[in-house]
This record gives structure tokens, C-alpha cells and sequence, in this order.
């Protein structure tokens, strides 16, 4: 008989109580409420503590308290079509406090410079300069270009007219430059220096129904001016920089594309490092700072037809990790270590039809918990910790206009100075949890186990005189479980691997 020992840590027990609801807030209107876009800001309301900005399609921006969800202000505007198009931003107006800028779909088709304090507009910009203009897809921070120590805007836009990538001062919405793509500027990213003036520069992803639209551009961040184009096979609905990793001192991109691939291109020359498919539609690709230890960030795709949550590797292209999801991931973001084990871990979402939440560990295929949100999920992103645990909580927003702020379950591996009896946790490839341990004869250990969902799949109850203890295990997939073990005065939680 083979086992495989996977003792991983005692956990707290506050692990199978995960996702609480903080507070909520529900927007109202028209028939159609999503929340497009949910993104944390730092303290807006002075009582020291981040706060929320959310974009709904009743066409309204939310400035809500982090702690408690009330209202601070709203501004009326169209929404952001996609999440990247709502940001926060560092002081615009010279208040010391944080801003926001909101790139609109519909009617309006602007950029808005908003005050984090008030919600007043700093300054607009109107693609209708170029006749019916086009809807604004993502908006992005570009270093400050114009020497007044403000951050500036890039923002890129579609059809009919606009069809172009813009950078804005920050401080007052001037027009540093623009390119003029001819086709939808669906995606655009400061990517860092590729031509060697220490000046960073920018690259645009674009399409429409026409193969010669499927493009990367490469621009020269000082003026706008094209540096190289790069042909896709299909749209490229967003482009982000992955650092060096070609190894040629100049930073390379991923660019997701609808066919469901994803890129690697080279800064220095546009040359083809990688490519993966993530089946389905790529519309969003997230950073996850570094998970596998080779020094380069991770990937995190989303999009429609997309029914598994991916960790890629962004030196190599090749999966980190791969975890089945009930519906079509609508949204992955990497958040803050929540289970602490130093590594940073990912919240995730799922629509069209069926709305989950995840919160999965940045490391490994595992899930910490799912919950039903009731409502297909559009957006989600995280904020400092409210409910007082010293890690981050989560943010979401659905479909039917919530707004929810969720504790994020306390998933941290605790360490005491007590002693504690100690356990192995073996896993035999015939079905069976193994544990060892070193109690004394005559006590009696309640043994149950968990999927993440918190499903109760076993439970047994085994006396101690053996230190050897098997306990059978159900026909239940392979994964992540976890042990709950009771014994007199104590209690531990064990995480554990079912294998096949």
C-alpha cells in the first residue's frame, strides 16, 4: 500500500465559516442594475479607513464607506463597459485625496476625472470630438509625462469615430496625444521602456469585425507615435506588461484575445514568446504577483464562454493551476494573502447564468470557500480589512445591482506556543484518510471532513488506543478537504488532499 503524506498546518476553526456578509447596498433604477465595475479607495470619508466606488448600468457611480456601506456621494454618467474602466487614482485636484476616473459607454462615451472627495467632475473628455465618437473600454495610470508631479490618463476607445488611444494630463484632462488606430482601441497599458530613452511607453490592443483590425500597437510613450504594430489571429480585447521574460533587458506583454487565446510578445521586436488557449472569449487578464517562485508575475484570465479559473505563468505560458468553476468566469483578480501563508491569493466570479464567488489560494488548485451569490457576478476586487481579523476583505458586485462587502473567513495558518498533540494526515490511494497521531490511550477523536464548499462528506468517531486511526472516505472528487478533529479540550482543523 502507497501513502502520501500531506499534513499541511493546523488551521483555525474560523476557516469553515468563511464568507460572511460585512454589509451590502443595493442600487435602484432601470431595469438594468449590473455592477460593471467595483474597485476600493483609499479613505475619501476621513475615518481612516479605504473606501468603495462602483459603477452601475442604472448610470450612476457609487462612493460608498468602506466600513459600513453608506452612501458618501453619486455621480450620474453612463457606466464603464468593462472593469479596467473604473479606476482610483492618486490626487488629481490638489486635495491630498484620492480621485477617480470613469471611462463611459452609451451615450455620454467620455472621460471623467472625478473628485474622490465630493464627486464633482475635474475635468471631461468627449469623444464626440470626432463625430459620433466611441465608447471608452479601458481607462489606466501612464507616469506623470508633462512634468507637474500629477499622474496622467490613458484612455482607449471604439467606434464609430473615436477609434483611438488617448493620453490626458491628469491634473486638467489636456490632450498630450493620440493615435489614431482606425479600429477599436479595446485595451491600453503603460508597458515600461522599449526603446531605450528610460522614458516608458505604451502598447494598445484593438479589433473590430475586419482580421486586419486584430492587432498590437506599440507607442512611444513621449508622443504617441507608432513604434510597431503586431497582427493577431483574432481581436485583442487587453494587453498587459509582464516584465522582462525573454531576457533582453526589455519588457514583453500578454494580450488576451477573443478566440480564447493569450499572447506573449516581445517589447523589443513584437516576436511571438508563447501562446496559450483559455477557451472561450479573453477579455480581461489580471496580474497575480508571483506564486511559483521563478521571479515573473502569473496571469488570470476572464471572460465568456471561459469555464475554468487559470493561473498561467507568465515566463513560460504554462498552467501554475487549473480549477473547474460552476459557470463562466466573469471575473478573477489576485488579492492580498488571506490564508498567510505569504503568498497572494485570487477572488473569482462566475455569470451568464449562476453566480459563485471564489476564493481560491494564489498557489495551489484549491478552493477556500464558494458561496451562491444569488445573481450572476460582474465585478469583484477586494479592500483592507473591515471586520477587524488584520486581513483583507472582498468586494462584489452582481448582476441585480449589489453591492457587497464579504469577510474574507479568517484562512490564516495560526501558530501557538501551547502544546498541542500532534497529527499526520496520510492519504492511501484506496480511498482512505490515515491519521497519526501521538494521544494517549483511552480518549476518544471525533474525526469529520469538508470539502471547501463546507459539505460535510465523513464523520467518525475512533478511539485513541491505536495511534494509527483509518477513517473511509465516500466516493468524493479529488481535492482539497479538510479534517476536523476533536479531542476532549482540543480542536484542529487539518488541511488535507483526497486522491484518485
Amino acid at each position: 500500500m502507497r501513502y502520501f503524506i500531506v499534513l499541511l498546518a493546523l488551521l483555525s476553526l474560523s476557516l469553515l465559516k468563511a464568507q460572511n456578509t460585512i454589509w451590502s447596498y443595493h442600487v435602484t433604477g432601470s431595469s438594468s442594475l449590473h455592477i460593471r465595475s467595483i474597485k476600493s479607495i483609499p479613505d475619501v470619508d476621513e475615518d481612516d479607513h479605504p473606501d468603495v466606488i462602483a459603477s452601475s448600468e442604472n448610470d450612476t457611480l457609487y462612493c460608498l464607506s468602506g466600513m459600513s456601506g453608506t452612501l458618501i456621494w453619486r455621480f450620474v454618467a453612463d457606466p464603464c463597459y468593462l472593469e479596467r474602466g473604473l479606476i482610483a487614482v492618486p490626487d488629481l485636484d490638489g486635495d491630498s485625496i484620492w480621485d477617480v476616473v470613469l471611462g463611459t459607454v452609451w451615450g455620454t462615451r467620455s472621460v471623467f476625472a472625478i473628485s474622490g472627495v465630493s464627486g464633482d467632475t475635474i475635468w471631461q473628455y468627449d469623444t464626440h470630438e470626432y463625430g459620433s465618437g466611441g465608447w471608452v473600454y479601458e481607462v489606466s495610470l501612464m507616469a506623470d509625462m508633462d512634468d507637474d508631479s500629477i499622474v496622467d490618463i490613458l484612455a482607449s476607445a471604439g467606434g464609430p469615430d473615436a477609434t483611438r488611444a488617448y493620453l490626458f494630463s491628469g491634473a486638467d484632462g489636456t490632450k498630450i496625444w493620440e493615435y489614431n488606430a482606425g479600429y477599436a482601441c479595446f485595451g491600453v497599458r503603460e508597458i515600461g521602456d522599449i526603446t531605450g530613452d528610460s522614458i516608458p511607453d505604451v502598447a494598445v490592443s484593438t479589433g473590430n469585425s475586419s482580421s486586419t483590425a486584430y492587432r498590437v500597437v506599440f507607442l512611444n510613450g513621449v508622443d504617441g507615435t507608432e513604434i510597431r504594430i503586431v497582427m493577431l489571429s483574432t481581436a485583442g480585447w487587453t494587453v498587459v506588461p509582464i516584465s522582462d521574460i525573454s531576457g533582453d533587458d526589455v519588457p514583453d506583454v500578454a494580450c488576451g484575445l477573443s478566440g480564447g487565446d493569450i499572447h506573449a510578445l516581445s517589447g523589443a521586436d513584437g516576436s511571438l514568446l508563447w501562446t496559450v488557449s483559455a477557451g472561450g472569449m479573453v477579455v480581461d487578464l489580471n496580474l497575480l504577483p508571483d506564486v511559483d517562485s521563478n521571479g515573473f508575475p502569473e496571469l488570470l484570465p476572464s471572460g465568456t464562454g471561459m469555464y475554468n479559473f487559470f493561473c498561467i505563468d507568465a515566463f513560460s505560458g504554462s498552467f501554475v493551476w487549473t480549477t473547474p468553476a460552476i459557470d463562466q468566469i466573469f471575473v478573477s483578480v489576485a488579492i492580498p494573502d488571506i490564508n498567510g501563508d505569504g503568498v497572494n491569493d485570487v477572488v473569482g466570479g462566475t455569470g451568464f447564468n449562476t453566480g459563485y464567488l471564489y476564493a481560491l489560494d494564489g498557489s495551489i488548485d484549491s478552493v477556500f470557500w464558494q458561496r451562491n451569490m444569488g445573481s450572476p457576478i460582474e465585478s469583484a476586487h477586494w479592500i483592507d480589512d473591515i471586520d477587524g481579523n488584520g486581513i483583507p476583505d472582498i468586494l462584489v458586485g452582481t448582476r441585480n445591482g449589489g453591492i457587497y462587502a464579504i469577510s474574507d473567513g479568517d484562512l490564516r495558518i495560526t501558530e501557538t506556543d501551547v502544546a498541542a498533540p500532534h497529527f499526520d494526515i496520510m492519504q492511501s490511494s484506496f480511498g482512505r484518510l490515515e491519521i497519526v497521531h501521538d494521544l494517549p490511550c483511552g480518549d476518544v477523536m471525533d474525526v469529520s471532513v469538508y470539502s471547501t464548499a463546507g459539505q460535510n462528506v465523513a464523520r467518525v468517531r475512533v478511539s485513541t488506543d491505536d495511534n494509527h486511526v483509518t477513517i473511509p472516505i465516500p466516493s468524493v472528487p479529488a481535492g482539497v478537504y479538510f479534517a476536523k478533529i476533536d479531542v476532549d479540550q482540543f480542536t484542529a482543523v487539518c488541511k488535507c488532499v483526497i486522491l484518485k
